[in-house]
């Protein structure tokens, strides 16, 4: 090897070592703080990483830098930017992006701002995530005591004696309607033949009025009554339509009489008939394309998380093909909440709008063929509820559903439960 050769490895082999001491050097000093720490303990983080990321209100602002695992929990070590400041009041929970996805630190904004910020290097408690994780680490048990309620009701609504007894008693009130169609004929022969008694007939004719129209808000007040495979829709339009029928030719036959009715306080109950007749022909025809499309709908539902049941009733109504209308009691026997809520459907989706557990909203549905149907609800603006559930129907009567309550907030009862139509 020539000196010239030497020289030039000496060189070369100096160069290296001058930069790796400058690498060294420079390593040493800061030239800008990353970021600051915080440190938030989980009872468990639903597989949470290091190198994770931490979003606030869905904006990246930092990484998961550690996990220290202890018995009674884990404590997560992140580290924020060092422009980010985080308000006191803050919520830290896990979510993921997905059902599937990476799970992240979930940093939500307090609902009441302007009481300062976090400091550097704090130790928070966090909230565990809720949504898909929660609900089927909670199912264990929870379908053996479904099966149980799911066999209450096939014993309540599906004994025949209970099914035919309903339907004795729908066919009966047709029955009286079909008896008052008659009576009202033989009052128009009668009135003809005998028009010395004309005071005395508009007087009754009057005082019927009054009850049918009675009766016609009284069976508006029941459209919620059980139904039996469509049977008592059917049921209840015929008598409705007796009752239409009935009221044209009580109009007719009272038309006829004013004709001949001299009597002033006989004149004033002829008007005052014909506005009863007419309130009653209303709502008759109103029942008639309500009742037969009524659908009444019962479930029950159990969360593991604090050992609650939950029981819903309500009834829907179409007036039509696209729209229709909600009414039910939420949580009944302990919160008591009222439903009202009215929506239209637009091919496999629909949306609606009303009073949603006692407080206004908007909700969102979208039917998976005809067996699985997904929705959601945004209600309650003043501190922001999402309610989201998925319902998995078995037979045209029986279905099984799961939901999550309020997953925007810290409280999310994840409930799992069965839903009865009839």
């Amino acid at each position: 090897m020539g000196a010239s050769e030497v020289k030039v490895g000496a060189f070369a082999l100096g160069g290296a070592v001058v930069l790796a001491g400058i690498i060294t050097f420079m390593g040493a000093f800061s030239f800008g703080k990353k970021g600051y720490e915080l440190r938030i303990n989980y009872p468990q983080v639903s597989g949470l990483m290091p190198g994770h990321v931490v979003r606030y209100a869905g904006v990246q602002v930092g990484t998961v830098k550690k996990l220290n695992v202890s018995p009674d929990k884990v404590e997560v070590i992140t580290e924020i930017d060092d422009n980010i400041k985080i308000p006191q009041g803050a919520v830290f929970t896990i979510a993921a992006d997905g059902i599937m996805g990476e799970k992240y630190v979930h940093i939500v904004p307090p609902t009441k701002p302007g009481q300062g910020f976090i400091s550097e290097g704090s130790t928070l408690k966090g909230t565990p995530g809720g949504g898909m994780d929660e609900f089927f680490a909670n199912s264990g048990d929870l379908v053996t005591r479904l099966e149980h309620i799911a066999t209450a009701f096939e014993n309540v609504f599906g004994d025949k004696e209970v099914q035919e007894s309903m339907k004795n008693g729908f066919k009966n009130m047709q029955g009286i309607t079909e008896n008052m169609n008659t009576f009202t004929k033989v009052m128009a022969e009668v009135a003809v033949a005998n028009q010395q008694d004309i005071t005395q007939m508009i007087h009754q004719i009057n005082e019927l009025t009054q009850r049918m129209n009675g009766t016609a808000s009284h069976i508006e007040s029941i459209m919620k009554g059980v139904d039996n495979n469509g049977e008592t829709g059917r049921n209840a339009a015929a008598i409705v339509k007796h009752m239409a029928d009935t009221t044209q030719r009580m109009e007719n036959i009272v038309k006829m009489l004013e004709s001949v009715a001299q009597d002033p306080v006989t004149q004033e109950s002829l008007k005052q008939t014909l506005v009863n007749v007419k309130e009653t022909s209303a709502k008759a025809n109103q029942l008639m394309g309500a009742l037969t499309d009524a659908k009444i709908s019962a479930d029950a539902g159990y969360t593991a998380k604090g050992g609650d049941w939950r029981g819903n009733l309500g009834v829907t109504i179409r007036p039509n093909e696209k729209n229709f209308l909600y009414m039910g009691g939420y949580d009944i026997g302990e919160d008591n909440k009222f439903d009202f809520i009215m929506g239209r459907k637009m091919g496999n989706a629909a949306v609606s709008m009303g009073a949603m557990q006692g407080d206004f909203g908007v909700g969102l549905s979208y039917d998976f063929g005809k067996d699985f149907r997904l929705y959601s609800q945004l209600y309650d603006f003043d501190d922001t509820k999402v309610r989201v559930g998925g319902e998995l129907r078995l037979t045209d009567t029986f279905s099984l559903y799961g939901e999550t309550m309020d997953v925007r907030g810290t409280k999310r009862d994840t409930y799992m439960g069965v839903r009865t139509y009839f």
